[in-house]
């Protein structure tokens, strides 16, 4: 996953292995907190809305304007976690998150692993997904990319 550098509206590719674009994630401008949808063939898979006036950040996954996830970040003194339930169950992302290093678990099984890519000029990440929705994990990761970048800034 690769993000553009210096954009007002951040709109970008996620390619596979052999660098080719494949789904799409079209930022919404001039929004209040993250909004953004992921496409597939010029398809919306899903769209994103960050919960606003919460302590942390929250965000809700849809489907066709129905909500099929909830993306709940939690307090955690050793490790940085968030929890996500979801039409597929229970996810927990836990790991190095300010390092871009973490995994996403269901049932207590890695289902993605995560790695910022070094000495890359804009933010490029290293995912592998054993899961049967791709778009699904991606959006996670989308969500937890603003998650840090919103600690980041604070």
């Amino acid at each position: 996953m690769k993000s553009r550098f210096f954009n007002i509206k951040e709109d970008f590719w996620i390619k596979n292995e052999y660098k080719e674009d494949v789904f799409f994630i079209d930022n919404k401008f001039l929004s209040l907190g993250l909004q953004f949808s992921i496409s597939k063939n010029n398809e919306i898979i899903y769209t994103v809305r960050e919960k606003l006036l919460t302590f942390l950040s929250n965000y809700e996954i849809s489907n066709n304007e129905q909500v099929i996830a909830k993306v709940n970040q939690k307090l955690s003194f050793m490790r940085d976690k968030i929890k996500v339930d979801s039409k597929y169950g229970e996810f927990i992302i836990q790991g190095d998150l300010f390092d871009y290093n973490y995994r996403i678990y269901k049932d207590n099984v890695v289902v993605a692993k995560i790695e910022k890519e070094l000495f890359a000029f804009t933010d490029n990440y290293r995912i592998d997904i054993d899961f049967e929705d791709e778009a699904f994990i991606l959006t996670l990761v989308v969500i937890i990319d603003n998650t840090i970048d919103k600690q980041k800034d604070n």
